[in-house]
Order: C-alpha cells, then structure tokens, then sequence
C-alpha cells in the first residue's frame, strides 16, 4: 500500500506528500542556493542563499498545491468528488473519484489550474515591484521573482497540448466536444502526449551530450514519465469501456470468510490462514466490518505477541471511503485499488459485510470479455 504523509485539508481535499517529493525539494532547493540566485543576487552569505532556496523552493510547491486545488475546486462544482492532492517528485495529482461525463465539464476543469498559475504569477509580479519600491535591497524581490517566473513555466509548460497535461485535456475536451467521440478524442491526446514525451527524451540526450548532466537526466526522466502517463491514460479509457454497465456486485465474492476482532492473532494464523487459500480477511466488530487483516499485518507482530494480540488490535482500520457498495461500478472499482495501491477492497451494504473483490478479479473479467468481444 502506498505510504502518503497526511498534511491538511483544504476545502475539504487531504493534501499529502509522497516521500519521492523530499527528492525534488532538496534538489530544487539546493540548485537555487547554490546556482540561481549566487548568479542573480551576488555578494550574499551561504546562510542567506540557503534561506532563499529554502523558500522559493516552499512557494514553489504551495504554488502547485494551488494550481491542482483550483482543479479540484472547479471539479467539486461539476459534481466529480475529489479525495486528495497528492505531492511527489514530478509535481502533484489530484485524485478525481471519476473522469467527467462532459467535455464541457472536462474543459472548465483543465483550464483552472493553467488560470491558477497565472493568477499567481500576476501577484507574485506586483508583490516583486512592490517590495522593490519599498525596500530595493530586499532578498524577498528575488524570491518573490523566481516564484512569478517559475508560474509562468508552469502554466506555459501545463497548456501544451499533450496528455496527461492540462493542455492534453483541453485538446481532448474540444476534441470530444466536436466529434462527441472520446474514445478517439482520448486518443488523439495521448499521441499527442507521447510525441511530446519523445521530443522531451531527445532533448535530455542532448543536454546530456553537451555535458549538461543534471538537465539532460530531468528531462529524460520527465519525458518518460509523461510517456507513461500519455499510454495509461488511453488504455484506461479502453478499461472502462470494456467494463462499462458492469457492477461490483456481479463479481464480488459474496459471503467472504471474516474474523471477529476479539480472536487471538494464533486462533487467526491456525484456523483462518492454514485452513483457508486467502491472504486477508474481513475482521468485524459487532457484526461492522473495521478493516482488512492481511498476511503483511500478521508479519508485523513478533510471533511471541500472537497469543495475547487480537486482530482488532492489529489489523489496520478502514475508512468508509475504502469500503465499496454492490452498485458501484467495476471500472470505479479498480481505479480505487490503483489510486490506493491496494489489491483488494471490502464490500459493505449499509455496514453489512457483503463481500470481497480483488484486481485479480477485475483482470480475469477484462481478460475474458476481450477474448469474447464482451
């Protein structure tokens, strides 16, 4: 499962941060202290190029928070529920609960952050001049124009038109729009995204060749990762096609084998994990299910802790967001076990435990459905 770091809430959206994100704001903050602004601003103390990296590299990341909450906000409205933003070592996604079912809806989505972005580059602009009348000698006019320049590459860099980008949605919104076709519209994006991805790639290899290192690497790596994103995007369109009418109750394991949360762990081990061909069970409290107990919570416990631990006390408890209901889509299904980073989720009606679907399940469907052109 992935291991997020839980910040705050904003309008109701978790923001967290994957650990890859320390990555990038070290580097970034470095490359700032130690390049940018001895460069721009000569004549500082190391302590003071230190601090201005340090928080340019902060404004930098609040400035990509804003950009995808603007996303988030515009894509509440639309009625697409939206969980978390999540930052990490290329930037910040936010996790929308389902793709809109308009173009029109696509389009107003993907234009906020680009518009967030040169919101914040006009205001980062003025607060520049403005500390630069009243204090000239200010490291803050620095800061406050790094900050401007480096919304202004977010916007320009997020409208070109390639998905995942936002100028990927904005190309497949009209293109979708005109041809009310989005399959093809989805299509035509993520080609779109992959030629721009491959001109990334080269570009690194040239950095590289005249020995700009670190450049050539970023942009490979980047090109890579907006490659990756440009496929998944496509196939995942496909995915739900395929899927499309199919709900979790149709597949789902009904009657799952549960364990109350007040059995030993030793009791679990012996009469559930040795008798049963599963690797985690439903655990229940009261007859309400808490959560998933797992083989990887059992390995957690020293095996002399198994007789004295319940799995009430071990098991991970589960919000009612992990859980699924029988009417949920399939394709919703699964793309919550990826956003997750889960292999499987519990299915509940009201707080009745109804059963079990795992990805295994959602490949074997998709596995037989493409084979009989279902």
């Amino acid at each position: 499962m992935r291991q997020d770091i839980k910040l705050f809430k904003v309008i109701g959206i978790q923001i967290s941060i994957d650990y890859s994100w320390f990555i990038i704001f070290a580097l970034v903050a470095w490359s700032l202290a130690q390049g940018y602004f001895p460069y721009f601003r000569p004549g500082l103390t190391v302590g003071s190029y230190w601090f201005m990296g340090f928080l340019s590299s902060l404004l930098l990341f609040a400035s990509v928070v804003v950009h995808e909450l603007c996303h988030s906000y515009v894509a509440k409205r639309m009625g697409v529920d939206i969980k978390e933003i999540t930052l990490f070592i290329f930037g910040g996604v936010a996790q929308l609960s389902r793709e809109p079912d308009r173009a029109e809806e696509e389009l107003k989505i993907a234009i906020a952050g680009p518009a967030a972005s040169i919101a914040l580059a006009v205001f980062f602009f003025l607060l520049t001049k403005a500390v630069a009348t009243l204090h000239p000698t200010s490291i803050f006019i620095d800061i406050f124009r790094y900050t401007f320049i480096i919304n202004i590459v977010l916007a320009v860099f997020n409208l070109i038109p390639g998905f995942p980008l936002d100028g990927g949605r904005i190309l497949r919104a009209i293109w979708w729009w005109k041809t009310a076709d989005l399959e093809r519209a989805t299509q035509v994006a993520s080609n779109a995204g992959k030629a721009f991805s491959t001109f990334l790639i080269f570009l690194g290899i040239l950095q590289i060749l005249r020995l700009n290192i670190i450049g050539g690497v970023w942009a490979i790596l980047i090109g890579m990762f907006l490659r990756q994103a440009a496929e998944s995007s496509y196939q995942q369109l496909v995915v739900k096609r395929i899927l499309w009418g199919i709900k979790v109750r149709d597949i789902m394991t009904r009657d799952p084998v549960a364990v109350d949360s007040t059995m030993p762990l030793e009791r679990v081990v012996e009469e559930y994990f040795f008798h049963h061909p599963y690797v985690s069970y439903p655990v229940l409290e009261g007859g309400k299910v808490i959560g998933l107990l797992t083989l990887q919570d059992i390995r957690r416990v020293p095996k002399e802790e198994w007789g004295r631990l319940t799995a009430g006390e071990v098991v991970e408890r589960l919000d009612e967001d992990l859980f699924l209901h029988p009417d949920d889509r399939v394709s919703e299904a699964l793309e919550k076990m990826i956003n997750l980073g889960r292999g499987r989720l519990v299915v509940v009606e009201g707080e009745r435990l109804t059963g079990i679907v795992t990805r295994r399940d959602i490949m074997k469907l998709l596995e037989v459905r493409r084979i009989v052109g279902g």
